[in-house]
């Protein structure tokens, strides 16, 4: 899961573009990254000099080539110098990727909204957004305002573990469908994300950091974040492994786990993926690499030989934990691979839950024998009604569960949720893979 409130507004399409897209680049920045092309494209957009911001979005483009907010600007623009044609086949490399949008809201394309290959498109849009629904209610937990995010299960006890971001708390719901808490502020707890539970050990293992939509926050330590480890026959919390605010804030999310105990967790928010050896027993840096901006979900393969790594965006990594190694899967035309949240491996593919991108969906990333491309990326889940930012799952033999209705954009930086008549009672699909 990606460090919410800093990293969603870079991908999350349907809204009007650039600045959107471009204000978050820091200035300082290195040339010929994608960010800094993003950055000099901002600027020229707001000085009207489009040519320059077209050639700067397209050397961006050159660097994360399926990223559809670029093309969406790219069709904006080109709009506005009233090259109709290059706006058609850019709004339509968006289309291609399964993706909704609505430029008939954007001024930028008022010189070409009347043409019927503008309309063409915007019908393509609308198709984008037929629902494609596969799954079924698991259960649904019956407390409004939790802001929920990580879900585990333990086999041995027949029990999930639901994490909760605003309310500081852990929820344990039996096999009938009873919740209760299982850890709460009490035991240390910032907002939850990430959860896995190391069976053989019986161990739950969860991530916490220092949110301002959590209760209770406090400023002084906002952006600290742990990783904890509890007994899960006596709910004793047995350790927390700190990564302190200073000089950097962390932003621990996602977590996974290998057949030896070795703990792996990525940091969305000082990008770099840490490490929990159980001879050492303490949180370590495994590595950093110029290519992270928002590490979120972690999934072994089957041999654990590959870590695979969703980066919100700028995609795919495979990870080679022994010899770090780091790979970047080179994302599919048609396609794209950004906004992955949680990470799964199930016999031979990724499920990724994409909640980048628009509309939210779930999407099977078919990889090719070898492990070093992706061949195809299928829809298994979108535009399911009771979707409001899917987050974190678990797979459960052939089952996949997760969290469909997390209502991260109810919950404000400063704590204070949505109206009552808004809030949702926090709902689990499953889907068989």
């Amino acid at each position: 899961m990606r460090t919410k409130m800093n990293f969603f507004a870079l991908l999350v399409l349907g809204v009007t573009g650039l600045t959107l897209e471009l204000g978050t680049a820091a200035s300082d920045d290195p040339p010929r990254t994608a960010r800094y092309y993003r950055q000099q494209a901002a600027a020229a957009y707001r000085a009207k000099d489009y040519a320059v911001a077209i050639d700067n979005l397209k050397k961006a483009l050159e660097l994360i080539p399926d990223h559809p907010t670029l093309f969406y600007n790219i069709a904006a623009i080109s709009a506005l110098q009233g090259k109709k044609s290059d706006a058609i086949a850019a709004l339509s490399k968006v289309v291609a990727m399964g993706l909704a949008l609505h430029p008939e809201r954007d001024a930028d394309f008022d010189s070409i909204k009347d043409s019927e290959e503008f309309k063409s498109v915007l019908r393509k849009f609308e198709s984008n957004k037929t629902p494609i629904i596969n799954s079924t209610t698991a259960f649904t937990i019956h407390e409004k305002g939790l802001i929920t995010e990580g879900l585990a299960y333990d086999p041995v006890g027949e029990t999930f573990f639901i994490s909760s971001v605003h309310k500081r708390k852990i929820l344990a719901v039996n096999k009938v469908g009873e919740a209760k808490t299982f850890a709460d502020e009490q035991a240390g707890l910032w907002s939850v994300l990430g959860m896995k539970v190391d069976s053989e050990r019986r161990l739950l293992w969860a991530t916490t950091t220092a949110f301002p939509q959590m209760v209770d926050f406090n400023k002084d330590e906002e952006n600290s974040s742990a990783v904890l480890k509890f007994d899960l026959k006596t709910g004793k919390l047995l350790k927390r492994y700190v990564l302190p605010n200073k000089p950097k804030g962390h932003g621990l999310g996602d977590l996974t786990i290998d057949s030896n105990g070795s703990v792996f967790a990525t940091d969305s928010l000082t990008p770099a993926v840490y490490v929990i050896h159980p001879e050492k027993d303490e949180i370590e840096l495994l590595l950093e690499n110029d290519g992270f901006v928002s590490p979120q979900g972690l999934a072994f393969s089957g041999d654990e030989r590959h870590l695979f790594m969703a980066d919100y965006s700028t995609g795919l990594f495979d990870i080679d934990v022994k010899t770090k190694r780091v790979v970047h899967l080179r994302p599919l035309e048609g396609a794209t691979l950004l906004g992955i949240d949680g990470l799964y491996f199930h016999k031979g593919s990724l499920i990724g839950v994409q909640n980048g991108v628009a509309p939210w969906r779930l999407v099977r990333i078919l990889l090719s024998n070898d492990f070093k491309r992706v061949d195809r990326l299928q829809v298994i889940e979108a535009n399911n009604p009771v979707f409001d930012e899917p987050t974190l799952g678990v797979i459960v033999k052939d089952t996949f569960y997760f969290i469909a209705n997390s209502q991260w954009g109810l919950v404000d930086d400063k704590g204070q949720l949505g109206p009552a008549d808004k809030l949702a009672d926090p709902i689990i699909l499953r889907v068989k893979l």
